[in-house]
Parts: C-alpha cells; sequence; structure tokens
C-alpha cells in the first residue's frame, strides 16, 4: 500500500545542503498577519490616482525586497480605499509614505500578539 505524503517546505541546513528533512509549520487559523491601510477625506477624491500611484509603488518596492511582503487587495469602500498587504510593516511603510508625501492625519492600531497593523490616513 502506498502513501501520497504532501511536501511542503523543505528546511536547509547551515551550509545551504537539503537537510531531506520536511515538515509543515502549524498555522494557528486564530492568528493574523498583514495589515490594512483606511484611506478616506475629501483630498483623497482631487489625488487618487496619485495616492493610488504611490501605494502600489511601495508595493512594488517591498516585494522587490521580500516576495512575500505585497499588496493583496485595493477597494474602493464607502468614499475611501482600502489596501490589504501580506505583512505589516508594508502597511506602515504605505502609511508613512502617505503621511510624508501628502501630509494628513495618520494612526496606527496593532493587534495584540499579532504581526497585524491597521493603518488610518485622512486629509480633507
Amino acid at each position: 500500500m502506498s502513501h501520497k505524503h504532501k511536501t511542503p517546505n523543505i528546511t536547509k541546513a547551515a551550509a545551504g545542503k537539503d537537510t531531506g528533512v520536511r515538515f509543515e509549520q502549524p498555522r494557528n487559523p486564530d492568528y493574523e498577519e498583514g495589515g490594512i491601510i483606511k484611506i478616506s477625506g475629501a483630498f483623497l477624491l482631487d489625488h487618487e490616482e496619485d495616492i493610488l500611484n504611490l501605494v502600489k509603488h511601495e508595493g512594488k518596492l517591498a516585494e522587490e525586497r521580500n516576495p512575500n511582503a505585497r499588496v493583496i487587495e485595493i477597494a474602493k469602500i464607502n468614499g475611501g480605499i482600502e489596501v490589504k498587504t501580506s505583512d505589516h510593516n508594508l502597511a506602515m511603510r504605505i502609511g508613512k509614505a502617505l503621511s510624508r508625501s501628502y501630509k494628513g492625519e495618520h494612526h496606527y492600531n496593532f493587534r495584540k500578539g499579532e504581526k497585524y497593523a491597521e493603518v488610518v490616513w485622512k486629509r480633507d
């Protein structure tokens, strides 16, 4: 009787050689990683294209440094824009870039014990 095994990640020894050890990291379904940026305000109406270009540019730079850090989704919701990211640092980086480039009000919310950031940016 043959068994088919799922082959997830392969660990490598310090020398870079395949150790042959295969394992899958158990994931806690209640633990969330990543982030969300909520962009709103009257300024957004006149500068939406520029703001979206900045968000996409920051996402591209982050993905070049780390393929796991990327913009997952950009959506227009309730007159604003919500950007979901796979990495909490990218969410904070985009929030800082918005503030640096366009000023406005911003704040960060973090979930205790999780690598998740909510960034709220607004300019009227």
